[in-house]
């Protein structure tokens, strides 16, 4: 809703401009009044206002004086002056400053309306102006690099709400990869920082390796990501396909990729010999410079640098999986645990490893939890004790991190305000409690279940405490101000936002409620006190008894009078 300002110091002239326009069906408007410049300052100083009608000359500050320190304020707002007098040199100047209008009040109610419509129509063109667009695609440029290393690391560590990769991924955030074609993987870690120094010196080391790297890695399109100040990983494709010059030779059917059709990409899996040498070329040549890249390393940056290397190309399914097993054999290490070479040894890792799930991710279900997403939270939850292996251990992990994830959000809602608790900790706590993985499985989402019922039933019980606060506030100061900039300070809500919540939880608007409230009460004291006329207009809340015998006569058909003599 449009908030606007009539700002006069004739009380008259702003008392009938405010009544034209409440009459206006056609404009939804939010109206406030001032009697002088510094009630104008108030207001403006409590709420932001879209447009001001504002008269010029006034004592104390002049309307232009008024424009300037609007405009200070409130940049995007649009003035509009109503004078009575004609003045070339002021118009120019108003106009000059950033005025919308300049309407002489001979002119009528029309072009006011018209004036007012116009100033409306430049906000709303000002919301849809290209200029945001722009400059949001500007923000991406500069946001590019974090949502390519979001995008590679859910990907790596196998989170459920990762995007798949594909053409239109890899093209949106422009990371240079082939999604038909297998990759290698490499997995590096910082061994020591020999001087603690700042952040951004420890980053800048981290891109002189990235540097280095491509340097020597030269004919591979290599992507780096760094996911924190110790630890990162590349991925790589040859740059170039390598044709096996015996199949080319014999004419053998290559696809788009170059790699021989019907086979297998991936070294050692494939039956394509072309494919086979390529990759074979291409893991060889890796893990034959990281020898380079780590002697280079300590000699110009003074880095301790170790890396573990996948033994072959790795698709992109099977990313997630060779990522966890080589992050867990690095860290497992060999000798000195420093400055290690080392190559993947998918076979060793562990007997679970080719069932295991991936860690549930705490991070992701918080946030299903948070947001009130009680059927994606609870697909997920299934989905992970589905995954779970025969080892006790990922048991343990999967219930107690899902454990603590329901205890957080008991806390985070006060569920327990009542002394109710809404789940029940005994059971939830002990493991024990649950014969097998299916009962606490049952146990768990039907606590979730119950959560999530309970801070529906919150949240639904503030709602309508915060609707009965408004109603007694509004009932108990009928004769006061009522204006929405008001109601919003008293229930601590934006002004707007506080107009659609009222209108979604009763189904009626605000100013509907507050006008039958008005009726209600002026028909009662007609009725049962010798009240005058004005008398009542003011404790319902207007200040002149004609606006009050319009606003009756509009709802009732009737005058306040005539009521009076015929309830």
């Amino acid at each position: 809703m449009i908030r606007l300002l009539i700002v006069d110091d004739e009380p008259y002239t702003v008392d009938g401009l405010f009544e034209m326009l409440e009459n206006t069906e056609s404009l939804e408007l939010d109206i406030y009044r001032a009697y002088s410049p510094e009630e104008a300052q108030e207001w403006l100083l409590r709420t932001r206002m879209d447009i001001v009608l504002s008269d010029i000359r006034m004592p104390g500050m002049t309307g232009l004086e008024l424009q300037q320190w609007i405009l200070a304020q409130w940049p995007r707002c649009k003035i509009i002056f109503l004078t009575g007098i004609r003045d070339l040199q002021t118009a120019q100047q108003a106009v000059r400053s950033g005025t919308v209008d300049y309407i002489l009040k001979t002119e009528g109610d029309e072009a006011i309306l018209r004036s007012i419509r116009r100033a409306i129509a430049e906000l709303s063109s000002e919301l849809r102006s290209e200029q945001f667009i722009h400059q949001a695609k500007g923000q991406m440029q500069l946001a590019r690099p974090v949502l390519q290393r979001e995008w590679l690391v859910s990907l790596v560590e196998g989170k459920a709400h990762a995007e798949p990769p594909g053409k239109a991924v890899l093209q949106r955030l422009e990371i240079p990869l082939d999604h038909h074609r297998p990759l290698m993987l490499v997995f590096g870690r910082v061994d020591c920082w020999h001087q603690e120094g700042a952040a951004e010196d420890q980053l800048l080391l981290l891109y002189a390796l990235q540097n280095i790297a491509a340097e020597f890695l030269e004919g591979l399109v290599l992507f780096p990501v760094n996911l924190d100040h110790v630890h990162f990983f590349w991925l790589a494709q040859p740059a170039r396909q390598v044709k096996d010059a015996a199949g080319a030779a014999d004419g053998a059917a290559m696809d788009d990729d170059g790699i021989a059709a019907g086979s297998d990409p991936v070294a050692g899996k494939g039956t394509g010999a072309a494919a086979d040498i390529a990759w074979r070329r291409t893991v060889a040549f890796v893990q034959g410079m990281l020898e380079t890249i780590q002697q280079t390393c300590q000699r110009l940056l003074k880095l301790s640098v170790s890396f573990i290397s996948a033994p072959y190309a790795i698709p992109w399914e099977e990313l997630p999986q060779a990522y966890q097993n080589m992050k867990k054999q690095i860290v497992l290490g060999l000798g000195t645990g420093t400055e290690m070479l080392m190559t993947a040894d998918f076979q060793k890792v562990d007997k679970y490893a080719s069932t295991r799930p991936q860690p549930l991710a705490g991070e992701t279900l918080g946030t299903l939890l948070e947001n009130g997403m009680e059927e994606a939270f609870a697909a997920a939850v299934r989905a992970q004790f589905a995954g779970l292996s025969t080892n006790y251990i990922d048991y343990l992990q999967a219930y107690y991190t899902i454990v603590a994830l329901l205890l957080g959000s008991v806390a985070a809602a006060d569920c327990t305000d009542r002394g109710e608790p809404a789940l029940d900790m005994d059971r939830l706590t002990n493991i024990a409690n649950h014969p097998t993985k299916e009962a606490a499985l049952a146990f768990l989402l039907d606590a979730a279940a119950a959560l999530f019922a309970r801070r529906r039933q919150l949240k639904d019980e503030r709602t309508h405490q915060f609707v009965n606060k408004l109603h007694h506030y509004i009932q108990t100061n009928l004769g006061g101000d009522l204006s929405l900039t008001r109601l919003s300070e008293v229930v601590f809500l934006n002004p707007t936002y506080l107009s659609v919540l009222y209108k979604q939880q009763t189904g009626i608007n605000l100013s509907e409620y507050i006008a039958d409230l008005r009726i209600k009460k002026a028909k009662e004291l007609l009725e049962q006190t010798p009240l005058k006329i004005q008398e009542i207009a003011e404790r319902v809340g207007f200040e002149t008894a004609g606006y009050f015998t319009r606003f009756f006569k509009k709802h009732l058909n009737r005058t306040p009078q005539e009521y009076r003599s015929n309830p």
